[in-house]
């Protein structure tokens, strides 16, 4: 996540909301270590999470405190993140997550070598989840894919080649809206989602922007299995994506507007099928 993917529904309250006085932070967990610098991570097999403060300059008149956190639980190490953002901003101050794949954002090696994946070669690509979250304030949980006109990779980051971008609002604050508008109603693995979609979005790095869609479960879900290929499937029938698009990563996290949270992350894996 690097632009501004929440939609505005209620501007009138951004003015009020950034006046109000700065709370302070709640204290780190005993339990946890923290990592609280932009871009700190942890990686864990395939998967980096990121401490993602992409809208840190968005910050005006207080002091944001973001940390990715790690504590063991079980015998195993669960990692988590905090945030605290006392103002309010709907085009996302931050989005701490976990990525997997090849971000266009960030360069280097993809922690799977099958990626980046052409849409017409993939049979299954399902995030498996579980997340436990206690937030006040507005945000989200919203996993995505970016999509690439290409299939190659670079050391380097290198954004230009995007060509969209696939959104899954899994947990949102009652009455958030994605930016753009309805464009649909699908139903992928008995769920009946909304199809939102905003033209235009964001800066590639070139003075361009990309096509962002965004599913919307009709319930807030902390836990599940979101079949992507089948939603993927969807987007090729209905002529939203090409099928010689291909999917750079997959990507996991909070979209934080404002406000106050920790998520833990008890449950994440990417599953990836035989290529056709």
């Amino acid at each position: 996540m690097n632009h501004l993917p929440f939609a505005a529904a209620l501007l009138l309250a951004l003015s009020a909301c950034q006046s109000m006085p700065a709370a302070s932070p709640p204290p780190l967990p005993a339990d946890a270590r923290a990592h609280c610098k932009n871009g700190d991570t942890v990686v864990i097999g395939p998967y980096k999470y990121e401490n993602n403060m992409w809208g840190l300059d968005k910050a005006r008149g207080f002091k944001p405190e973001q940390c990715l956190l790690t504590r063991e639980v079980d015998g195993r190490t669960e990692v988590g993140w905090t945030w605290h953002w006392p103002g309010l901003d709907y085009t996302v101050f931050a989005y701490p997550q976990i990525m997997y794949g090849w971000k266009p954002w960030s360069g280097g090696k993809p922690s799977d070598v099958r990626f980046p994946l052409r849409v017409d070669r993939i049979t299954e690509l399902t995030i498996d989840y579980a997340v436990e979250t206690e937030a006040t304030g507005s945000y989200n949980l919203a996993p995505e894919v970016w999509l690439m006109r290409d299939g190659q990779w670079s050391e380097k980051p290198d954004p230009t080649r995007i060509s969209g971008e696939i959104m899954f609002w899994m947990d949102y604050r009652e009455g958030a809206t994605p930016a753009g508008h309805v464009v649909g109603h699908p139903v992928v693995g008995g769920v009946t989602y909304e199809l939102w979609k905003l033209d235009n979005i964001g800066n590639k790095g070139d003075g361009t922007g990309w096509t962002i869609y965004s599913f919307k479960s009709p319930t807030r879900q902390r836990s599940g299995r979101i079949p992507v290929h089948e939603l993927l499937a969807y987007m090729v029938a209905n002529k939203h994506i090409r099928t010689d698009e291909h999917v750079a990563s997959v990507e996991f996290g909070n979209e934080v507007m404002g406000g106050t949270g920790t998520t833990w992350v008890k449950r994440f894996k990417v599953e990836v099928g035989p290529l056709r």
